[in-house]
């Protein structure tokens, strides 16, 4: 190819030519026949196939890299037994790698240190004959660093040899100047003072200004990973050429490294980081390796764990998203311009989420703000003063020792990697995607970011902006609760028992073998629950499975099981979160916030310090771990009891609202009648509270303008909360604004089981039915009377109170499907599992705790083959149930249903006693239990 007709075809060239010329000994004689570069004796050798006989010959191979080993070790396999390596230098100075001399020992070249060529010697037909050696020692560094070798005079000897071998570097051959340079038409291209194509170090460009250059070609001979940098940058500088700008260099990025300050030993990572040795590569045995194949046998699985087990660390994981860097960078600062005195701190990895780094710390106070101001921990703070200042635990404990609730708050603010969670895995500045979804912990229902490497391996979780948390805050439970994704213990094939065993199966046989069973039976021995972490759009196509396609009423859930229906009007006239900022007093009843529901418990500690709002609790737990963060905490024994006692004591005193009652609420007089019937003594007992101390709470309460009483279902009963409701209606502060009821629910769609009917008693919208069971489902379950139940997203055996009971009810039935992730104590007993899919890979909708629908779209590809949604309708499909194909169709089909409701004044609710506890602790949801449960055991 001639550059001209590269001129005439292209608008610009980069030359990659590389350092592709070997030299000779470079000295006197090396031009003798048998005297080869050892570059091009190993191109011809692996070029051509043909292998010379070196048998009964002596080779001298002249150098100490890697080439150097390459060729002497070929030589042996060449069938010389008389090997030997020349260097200048000592073994120490050596480039080459250890393990390559280790090796060529053990296979027999002899190694002459300190040794260096001063003439080569042939014989009358210009053959080489001998080489004279004279003998080094070492002086002072070179600029390589490296001690510099001296001849030793008065040293000289002659060794034989039949061929010489020179590995001591490689040139640039540019022979194509002349070429070049004849027809260009702007410009010249030149050499460098090293024989080298002469190019801007910057920009390399070379002296034509349509030619760029790069590589070995430009730097003389150096390393594959500093060519291809150098390729990277001509190939940036001739983008900008052919668009016509300036060839501006790439700035380059302010990075702060830890050998800007100090050079590092071995000591400084001694405290971090026990010491390992490097995993010994399986080699053939040194007798049987003098051959061609391959003396490298690799590493066992085990040695590939081990040796990465060895790596220290990659760099700051923050790399990506770090403040500092971006505004460093963007100034252009240099960090060893302004080289001084620096602090240098252990990293705190005593919490088991969360890791304390000084070092990267800028004293920003964010943390702290964050942690005293939204979180209400006070768990950090600044210690020392002036330069010596830093972040550390209260009273420089560590962060398990304070008031700290692992929200990880503290991490998300963070503007640099100061704070960073406690990885499980290795940290490094890893190329991330964000998934947005929603997260299917908590009720709240907040918007989260999967931080995905290649949309397939979870880094972290980060809050984004969403519907509900529009400052991006999230809890405990979604930041830390990630690691499902990575498990790969995950279920993700159809599995059917046979013979006590699971197998795999097709997902069109398990729809044929659950249509089977379910025809072979009557229609009422088929039931269905559906879980509180599935979407609307799966939780409505269970039920439509049930009612529609195998026309059976039995429609349930395990998560409210047993509680009673009541929970359905906690969804009326709910307080909005926001309007926590606008009361005058909140009040807490069975609501344990750190714990269930952080980001609630966000709101009302910042609406507490913002806007000095007091905030009251009241707990059956003795031990609650909230008195930090509310103003007084009341201990009662029960919390049916202490309402029934306030609202008794507002009636029999006349401090009802009245005109709201009128107004608003219907059946007053037969629930005053029956509420004034219990005696007030009575109550106040059970309650476990003073009569006066009722009586001071109730007026309190009554007086209050604008009080907000936030409570949790997973405390409070069913008879509880109509009670609560009942308060609101008599204090008229039902429905108005920053006043009345904060109802939290239990999952991320506990609200969208009511709404889509996963009720035997509730329609599509949350209507109540005509639907009378002689008996009920605990009842029937006990009593073996369904054939087939057919459980999705719901662990009923391992998240009992009592499993024992439970389990009993569950292998009473003859066939049992169940849908999880993971196994679970439920799919262990199932004769069927299908798998789940997590809400980031489907598409789908839950509705929060206080009825806002947020919906999500798949962000990565399934697991699965069929995701949930798409089970059921390919079930439905069975019995006839066709139309549908996207959850958007669902959806849309939903929306259809959806009664059309008029206002409706609020209702007194009559209630003799208590309802009961729940059966089920976590939701019925496996991964809660999952999540708590590791995290009570990581402290």
């Amino acid at each position: 190819v001639h550059y001209k007709d590269l001129q005439e075809d292209y608008d610009s060239v980069i030359l990659t030519i590389g350092s592709q010329k070997g030299t000779l000994v470079g000295v006197k004689g090396d031009d003798a026949e048998n005297v080869y570069p050892g570059i091009t004796f190993l191109k011809e050798l692996e070029m051509t196939g043909q292998r010379p006989d070196f048998s009964g010959k002596k080779i001298i191979v002249v150098g100490g890299g890697n080439t150097a080993m390459d060729c002497c070790r070929t030589s042996m396999r060449l069938g010389s037994t008389d090997v030997k390596v020349v260097y200048r230098r000592t073994e120490k100075e050596m480039p080459a790698n250890p393990i390559e001399i280790h090796e060529s020992k053990l296979e027999g070249i002899e190694y002459l240190f300190l040794n260096n060529p001063t003439k080569v010697n042939k014989d009358e037909n210009g053959v080489l004959k001998s080489v004279d050696l004279i003998k080094m020692k070492l002086g002072e560094p070179d600029a390589s660093g490296r001690r510099r070798p001296i001849p030793i005079e008065g040293s000289e000897y002659e060794l034989e040899a039949d061929y010489i071998l020179a590995a001591i570097g490689q040139k640039t051959e540019i022979d194509f100047l002349e070429d070049v340079n004849s027809v260009t038409k702007e410009g010249e291209l030149k050499p460098n003072k090293w024989g080298d194509i002469d190019a801007d170090r910057y920009t390399l460009q070379t002296g034509i200004p349509s030619m760029f250059a790069a590589g070995d070609g430009v730097t003389g001979a150096a390393t594959i990973i500093e060519a291809i940098a150098q390729a990277k940058i001509a190939s940036r500088s001739c983008h900008q050429y052919l668009m016509g700008e300036e060839l501006v260099p790439e700035r380059k990025e302010f990075v702060s490294k830890r050998s800007n300050f100090k050079v590092l030993n071995d000591d400084d990572f001694a405290p971090a980081f026990a010491k390992q040795s490097r995993e010994e590569m399986p080699v053939m045995d040194e007798n049987t390796r003098i051959n061609f194949k391959e003396v490298e046998l690799g590493y066992t699985e085990q040695q590939c764990l081990d040796e990465a087990e060895r790596c220290l660390e990659c760099g700051c994981g923050e790399y990506f998203d770090c403040d500092l860097q971006k505004y460093a960078d963007e100034y252009g600062s240099e960090q060893d311009k302004y080289a001084g005195d620096y602090n240098e701190y252990h990293v705190d990895f005593s919490h088991p989420f969360i890791e304390i780094d000084n070092n990267k710390c800028i004293l920003c106070s964010r943390c702290i703000r964050v942690c005293d101001e939204l979180v209400g921990a006070n768990a950090l703070g600044l210690v020392n003063r002036g330069f010596a200042t830093y972040v550390a635990p209260s009273l420089g404990e560590s962060l398990t020792e304070t008031n700290c609730e692992s929200c990880g708050l503290c991490i998300d603010t963070c503007p640099t990697g100061a704070m960073r969670e406690n990885l499980i895995f290795k940290n490094g500045p890893v190329e991330i995607t964000a998934l947005e979804t929603i997260d299917n912990y908590g009720s709240e229902g907040v918007a989260i970011n999967l931080m995905s490497h290649k949309k397939k391996f979870v880094m972290e979780v980060k809050g984004t902006d969403g519907v509900i948390n529009e400052r991006g805050s999230i809890g405990r439970r979604p930041k830390f609760g990630y690691q499902m994704y990575n498990d790969s213990s995950r279920i993700t094939k159809p599995l059917l028992k046979k013979n006590g065993k699971f197998e795999e199966i097709s997902f069109e046989e398990a729809y044929k073998t659950i249509a089977d069973k379910v025809k072979a039976v009557d229609a009422e021995k088929n039931i269905f629950f559906a879980g509180a972490r599935l979407s609307n759009e799966e939780v409505y196509l269970i039920q439509k499975l049930a009612r529609q396609g195998v026309k059976t009423p039995y429609i349930s859930n395990f998560h409210y099981m047993g509680r009673g229906r009541g929970y359905s009007i906690n969804s009326r006239a709910n307080v909005p979160f926001e309007q926590l900022y606008d009361a005058s007093h909140i009040y807490l009843m069975g609501a344990e916030l750190i714990a269930d529901h952080d980001y609630v418990g966000f709101m009302v500690n910042n609406a507490k310090v913002r806007n000095s709002i007091p905030v009251d609790m009241i707990s059956t737990n003795t031990k609650t771990p909230m008195r930090h963060k509310v103003d007084t905490v009341r201990i009662i024994d029960n919390y049916y009891y202490f309402v029934k006692a306030v609202n008794h004591y507002l009636l029999s005193k006349g401090l009802q609202n009245q005109m709201y009652i009128d107004g608003n609420v219907t059946d007053f007089d037969a629930y005053k009648t029956a509420a004034l019937k219990v005696n007030f003594t009575d109550l106040a007992t059970k309650a476990g509270m003073s009569e006066d101390a009722i009586a001071a709470w109730a007026k309190k309460y009554n007086d209050e303008m604008n009080a907000v009483l936030v409570f949790s279902e997973k405390y409070i009963t069913m008879e509880t909360s109509r009670e609560l409701y009942n308060l609101a209606m008599i204090t008229g502060k039902l429905g108005k604004t920053a006043s009345g009821l904060m109802p939290l629910k239990e999952k991320n769609n506990s609200q969208g089981m009511f709404d889509m009917g996963a009720f035997a008693c509730t329609n599509v919208g949350g209507e109540i039915n005509d639907f009378k069971p002689t008996k009920k489902i605990p009842a029937k379950l006990k009593d073996g009377e369904f054939a087939n139940v057919f459980i999705f997203g719901e662990d009923p055996i391992g998240t009992a109170i009592n499993r024992e009971e439970v389990s009993s009810w569950i292998s009473a039935a003859g066939f049992v499907v169940a849908q999880d992730y993971f196994m679970t104590e439920t799919t262990e007993m199932a004769d069927l599992i299908l798998p789940a899919s997590f809400p980031v890979e489907t598409d789908g909708s839950f509705t929060n705790t206080q009825k806002v629908l947020l919906q999500f779209t798949q962000q990565m590809d399934p697991a699965v083959a069929h995701v949930g949604y798409q089970q059921l309708i390919e079930l439905g499909k069975q019995f006839g149930l066709n139309g549908l194909n996207t959850a958007e169709d669902v959806f849309m089909e939903i929306v259809q249903q959806l009664p059309k409701k008029e206002k409706a004044k609020y209702e007194f609710h009559i209630g003799e006693e208590d309802s009961p506890e729940r059966i089920f602790n976590y939701g019925a949801d496996s991964l809660m239990k999952r999540f708590d449960e590791a995290f009570d055991a990581a402290f």
